[in-house]
């Protein structure tokens, strides 16, 4: 029999590389022995920690009783059985292995349930399932198995509890009730698949490699308590000799990791050739360039991706092209009987939807990293690619008023399909205010950055129209969110004050009208200078400010300090972390790899302000950590590096089972967000919650608005 194989990754994400058959390097262990329950939180004694419910045109509320079952309050059980979902991820099946599965189910009235272990995704048929009828009293469904199928890491526990086949036609509110799940494999003689994962690293660094003149550090890791101490040798992978050597310095505990680090600084070494590191019982490093042209490749992979993103369009490439998708009128929700030609633009993420909020940002990214740094983008047709988002954008506005659609999708996120098969209709979200002002500055920078095009007078005329809109409307106090019955993404904000700032910092830079001037002044930007994102805008406000032709007066003293106090609150964070992120130990959020870019591009936006070594240094520092001088040991740009996501949230990669190059994913999550995430991570310190698996969207989901910080920062730092 062969032994089944995994790797002992070093950090607390593990996830075994299956689906896209990546190998490399494994500790052998002996195969699965008959296990305890593989479902955690099956008695419900912790809550509902570790489940979740998936809700499709149905209504319904999941709790927990006093007496430990979980209830599922019906209100309304929709039109198919899968309207109203309860779930559980964080378990695998091998193939080969014999499982059994049981749980108890009662309800208040009488009814028909589907119980499943299935595929999530494709077509999420099941391995094992069946519909049961159940009533008052508790009944207790068993089963015992063999997994058939190629193992899966990742399948999904579901409950259909919707209107399903032998349903009351006219059921109503009721509850249906759960308790004991278990799951256990029984046999594991049976199995005989080989798998394969890659190990991480206890030598972490940018695994694309480094400037000649660059700085130079590999983070040495270790969980024991003991400080790190010793030596390394940097080692040229083509002679094997040992090129420069080295003590280990600034030994300390990093708190976020919850490990014990030290640095290994090579910044010295600068001959171009392919290395390695090797720090002694610490082990050694992935391998690594010295170049001139290290980022070339990379940076043309991000910028690609935007254009594979395309939507409305036939687009060309051997994995990931399609033909033209979403080229239905859009209707207008509340008035179907309006609609609208919405053609074009990118897909916002892993999904099809097109969000003029995160569409700004992105935008406007790309726009200043090419106005900042052309020369990085000699062999990119990058103007072409934002003018085909903005084209898009010129769309979203109605042209009688000046506002603008919130965003154009399907009531639902698709399954796992490439987009010329999401066929359901397109509604057109209601206007918001945020969504034009982001739309009034993105097309104020357009016309500024376009203005040897002719489209330049187009962008004009539609930021005027759109700050037009916002002068007559005040915030409504509540902002943007999803209308009954949609699912897809909100991108909601409480207030838009950063966001009428930042369109008035590009009407005043590009216009130069003292008007906007002093409509500026009304606001504190202490309060609107808080970040770079498609959330909280301000920042690019304050840049924009800083960097027109207003006077040197008092007030834009006091925009710089609350720029630069910004930048300087980032930099402290720098210094605190032995990776040299920029995040607190609090920031591993949903996207916590768009803040380090975000901070990475705010670094190199202060060094145009107010020129400091430091800012420079500590934007290049962030182009390591995203790049694999992190805990995970993962270069988080799919398809560069050693270790990179071979499993993200993309539908695209999904359908085609390989990741699309140059996407920068969303990184570590410490709130676990997602239910696979909160079924893997819950013991892992706060830089390591990151798993590689498309059920993990917060953690492995891709943007626009990621990639395009990502862009930026790369252009940047080039030289």
């Amino acid at each position: 029999m062969k032994k089944l194989i995994f790797s002992l990754l070093a950090a607390s994400a593990l996830f075994v590389s299956f689906a896209f058959g990546k190998s490399a390097k494994n500790e052998e262990i002996e195969e699965p022995e008959k296990t305890s329950n593989l479902i955690k939180n099956g008695d419900f004694s912790k809550g509902k920690k570790f489940w979740d419910m998936f809700l499709s045109n149905g209504s319904a509320d999941q709790l927990v009783t006093e007496n430990g079952e979980m209830e599922i309050r019906i209100k309304n059980p929709g039109p198919y059985e899968y309207a109203i979902q309860p779930y559980f991820d964080g378990f695998s099946l091998y193939k080969g292995g014999v499982y059994k599965y049981s749980f108890d189910v009662h309800s208040s009235i009488e009814r028909t349930f589907e119980w499943r272990l299935q595929v999530n995704g494709r077509d999420y048929h099941a391995y094992v399932g069946g519909c049961d009828s159940v009533g008052k009293e508790t009944k207790h469904i068993e089963t015992t198995f063999t997994m058939l199928e190629p193992t899966d890491f990742s399948p999904r526990l579901v409950l259909n509890v919707g209107m399903g086949k032998g349903c009351p036609e006219d059921m109503k509110g009721h509850s249906i009730f759960f308790d004991n799940f278990d799951l256990e494999l029984v046999d594991a003689s049976g199995i005989t698949e080989i798998v394969t994962s890659t190990t991480t690293s206890n030598v972490n660094l940018n695994q694309l490699g480094y400037l000649p003149s660059a700085k130079k550090t590999a983070v040495v890791r270790s969980k024991k308590s003991a400080k790190i101490s010793g030596t390394f040798d940097v080692i040229d992978t083509k002679t094997e000799a040992v090129v420069f050597s080295g003590k280990l310095k600034n030994a300390r505990f990093n708190e976020a990791s919850g490990e014990q680090t030290a640095i290994a600084d090579f910044t010295k070494l600068s001959a171009e050739g392919t290395y390695k590191i090797k720090a002694g019982k610490y082990g050694e490093s992935f391998e690594f360039k010295i170049a001139n042209n290290i980022y070339d490749g990379i940076l043309k992979s991000a910028v690609r991706f935007f254009y594979l993103q395309r939507c409305g369009t036939k687009v060309q490439d051997a994995d990931f092209g399609h033909p033209e998708c979403h080229t239905a009128r859009a209707v207008v929700y509340g008035n179907v009987e309006t609609s609208y030609d919405v053609t074009g633009g990118w897909h916002d993420a892993g999904d099809y939807g097109r969000y003029v909020v995160p569409a700004a940002k992105a935008a406007c990214d790309l726009m200043l990293a090419y106005e900042h740094n052309k020369n990085a983008f000699a062999s990119e047709n990058i103007l072409d690619e934002i003018k085909y988002e903005l084209d898009w954008m010129l769309k979203m506005q109605i042209p009688e008023t000046g506002a603008v659609f919130h965003k154009v999708s399907c009531r639902e996120f698709p399954g796992e399909v490439m987009p010329q098969d999401e066929k359901d209709r397109l509604v057109l979200c209601p206007v918001s205010t945020a969504a034009t002002a982001d739309f009034a500055a993105a097309m104020a920078m357009a016309s500024r950055i376009f203005k040897e095009y002719e489209e330049s007078a187009k962008y004009s005329d539609a930021a005027k129209k759109a700050w037009g809109y916002l002068e007559k409307t005040p915030f409504d106090g509540k902002g943007f969110t999803n209308p009954i019955l949609f699912t897809t993404g909100a991108y909601n904000d409480s207030q838009d004050a950063d966001e009428r700032f930042w369109a008035l910092a590009e009407l005043y830079k590009t216009f130069g009208d003292e008007k906007y001037l002093e409509l500026l002044k009304v606001y504190d930007p202490f309060e609107i200078g808080q970040d770079l994102g498609w959330q909280q805008v301000g920042l690019y406000g304050l840049f924009e400010y800083l960097s027109s032709d207003a006077p040197k007066d008092s007030f834009y003293q006091k925009v710089q300090k609350a720029f630069l106090s910004k930048t300087n609150e980032k930099l402290k964070n720098v210094a605190a972390d032995s990776y040299d992120v920029s995040l607190s130990m609090y920031e591993y959020v949903w996207g916590s790899n768009m803040g380090a870019a975000n901070n990475g591009m705010l670094f190199l936006l202060a060094d145009r302000i107010l020129p400091n070594k430091k800012y420079k240094e500590a934007a290049k520092c962030q182009i390591d950590y995203l790049l694999g001088k992190n805990t995970t040991s993962y270069c988080f740009v799919t398809g560069f590096g050693t270790l990179s996501p071979i499993l993200p949230h993309h539908r695209p990669s999904q359908v085609a089972k390989k990741p699309m190059p140059g996407m920068l994913v969303g990184g570590p999550d410490s709130k676990l967000e997602d239910p696979f995430a909160r079924a893997n991570l819950s013991d892992a310190p706060y830089s390591a919650c990151y798993i590689d698996s498309v059920q993990s969207y917060s953690c492995n989901e891709v943007t626009i608005y990621w990639n395009s910080p990502l862009v930026y920062l790369i252009s940047g730092c080039m030289e």
